[in-house]
C-alpha cells in the first residue's frame, strides 16, 4: 500500500483481527465507509503499521494478535492514543467488558465493544459515526442544495413492543443530499455546516413538509405510520412555530399525534423558559417530543422532568453494546424503568441484532430502532419492505394492521 496516500485520506482503519473471515468484512465495510484499510494479523504488525498509517480508528481484537490485552493496550496508550479503538473478540461478555474497561482506564478512546463473530450491520454502526467528512462544502453548494431540489428524506421503520412481538408503527425522517458529483452524502458530514451558515431552518423545513405530504399520501393510502423528525436545538425559540406547525398538518390531512419531533439535550441551554413554553404548547396541540441521544450528554436527566417531553431516545451507542456488556444492559433497565415512571415512552436505537431485539422486549422498552430491523429507505422501498416483510420479521416483527 502507498501509505503517503493514504495519510491524505483523513479516515483511516487498521484492522488489526487474526480471524480471517472477520478481517475480510471489517476491510469491506471500512472502504465502503470511505476508510483507507490497512490489515494486520500481529502484534508487531499493528505496532508497525501503527507507526507507519497512522490510523484513526483501529478495530482490535486481542486475543487473537498473539499478545496479551494488557501489553497491547497499554502499548496502544503510549504510543497512539488518539486513535478511535473498537474492539471486538469472540470471548465471552465478561472479558469483553473487562477489555474495553482495560483500554478506558489507559485512557484510550475505545468507542464499543463488539462480540464475534460480527456482521456487516454492527461493523457499520460501529465505523460510520467515526467517519471524518471527506469532502470539501461551501456555503454556496449547500444553497444550490436547497434550491434545486438535491435534498432526499429516507425513512428508517420504527417497531412498537406488542404483546406477542413487534410490530411497525412508524418511521424516522432521515436527511440525504443527492449530490451531482458525490452521489448520497449524509447528515453527518454537512448538518454541522448548516447549523453554522444559518441554513439549517431550511433543511428542517424541507424534512418536515417532505415528511408530512409523505405521510398523508400514506394516510390516504391506508397505511397509517406516526413520523419521527430531527429538530435542531437551534430552532426551539421560535413562539410561532406550534401554530403554523398545526395548520400545516390539518392542511394535509395528518393528525398531530402522527408526527413526533426529537430535539437534543442542548435544546433548552439558550432560553429554557421559552423551550420548556414551546414544547409545552406542541404537547398540547398533541405532537410528540422526544429527547434524543439520551445517554450521550450529561444534562439529559435532568432534562427529563424539567420539560413536557412524551418520549426518550436511547443512544445507539448503548443499544449497539446490548449483546456484549451487562452494564448497556443495566442501564438500559434503568432508563427503561425511569421513563416509565414518569409517563414517557422509550425506544432504544442502534439495535444491530436479534439478541438485542429479544432484550428490549423483555424488558418492556415500547420502541426499537437500527439496522437489524431496517436500515432507512426510500418512502417507495418502504411500502413495498411493509408489503414483503423480510424472511425474518414473521417471528419476530408483526406488522401493524
Amino acid at each position: 500500500m502507498n501509505h503517503n496516500r493514504s495519510l491524505e485520506n483523513a479516515n483511516r482503519l487498521i484492522v488489526a483481527e487474526g480471524n480471517a473471515a472477520s478481517a475480510e468484512l471489517a476491510s469491506a465495510v471500512g472502504k465502503r465507509l470511505g476508510f483507507a484499510v490497512v490489515e494486520v494479523g500481529t502484534a508487531a504488525q499493528l505496532n508497525e503499521e501503527c507507526a507507519r498509517f497512522a490510523p484513526t480508528v483501529i478495530l482490535l481484537d486481542p486475543q487473537s494478535l498473539g499478545a496479551t490485552e494488557i501489553d497491547l493496550l497499554s502499548g496502544l496508550a503510549r504510543h497512539h492514543g488518539n486513535a478511535t479503538i473498537i474492539i471486538a473478540s469472540s470471548a465471552g461478555a465478561n472479558v469483553l467488558a473487562t477489555a474495553e474497561e482495560f483500554g478506558l482506564a489507559y485512557g484510550l478512546h475505545v468507542s464499543v465493544a463488539l462480540k464475534e463473530p460480527l456482521t456487516e450491520e454492527v461493523l457499520e454502526a460501529a465505523l460510520a459515526p467515526q467517519v471524518v467528512s471527506r469532502y470539501q462544502f461551501t456555503e454556496q453548494d449547500l444553497r444550490r442544495a436547497v434550491d434545486r431540489a438535491q435534498l432526499l428524506v429516507h425513512y428508517q421503520p420504527k417497531v412498537f413492543s406488542a404483546a406477542r412481538g413487534w410490530k411497525v408503527t412508524g418511521v424516522e425522517a432521515l436527511l440525504r443530499w443527492d449530490h451531482p458529483d458525490y452521489g448520497l452524502v449524509y447528515p453527518r458530514d454537512f448538518i454541522g455546516l448548516a447549523e453554522q451558515w444559518g441554513l439549517i431552518g431550511a433543511l428542517t423545513d424541507y424534512v418536515l413538509q417532505a415528511g408530512i405530504d409523505q405521510l398523508g399520501e400514506w394516510n390516504r393510502l391506508g397505511m397509517r405510520l406516526d413520523l419521527s423528525v430531527n429538530f435542531s436545538s437551534k430552532l426551539v425559540n421560535d413562539a410561532g412555530f406550534p401554530d403554523r406547525m398545526s395548520e400545516f398538518l390539518a392542511a394535509r390531512g395528518v393528525a398531530p399525534e402522527q408526527l413526533t419531533l426529537e430535539i437534543n439535550e442542548t435544546a433548552g441551554l439558550e432560553d429554557p423558559r421559552c423551550t420548556a413554553d414551546i414544547l409545552a404548547r406542541l404537547r398540547l396541540l398533541g405532537l410528540g417530543v422526544s429527547l434524543d441521544d439520551f445517554g450521550s450528554g450529561y444534562s439529559s436527566l435532568t432534562q427529563l422532568y424539567k420539560f413536557p417531553f412524551s418520549e426518550v431516545k436511547i443512544d445507539q451507542t448503548i443499544g449497539i453494546d446490548l449483546p456484549h456488556t451487562d452494564a448497556a444492559r443495566t442501564i438500559v433497565r434503568a432508563i427503561i424503568d425511569l421513563g416509565h415512571n414518569l409517563g414517557i415512552a422509550v425506544c432504544c436505537e442502534g439495535v444491530e441484532s436479534a439478541g438485542a431485539l429479544e432484550f428490549l422486549h423483555q424488558c418492556g422498552c415500547d420502541y426499537a430502532q437500527g439496522y437489524y430491523i431496517a436500515r432507512p429507505m426510500p418512502p417507495g422501498e418502504l411500502a413495498r419492505w411493509i408489503a414483503n416483510p423480510a424472511p425474518w420479521v414473521d417471528n419476530e416483527v408483526r406488522l401493524a394492521s
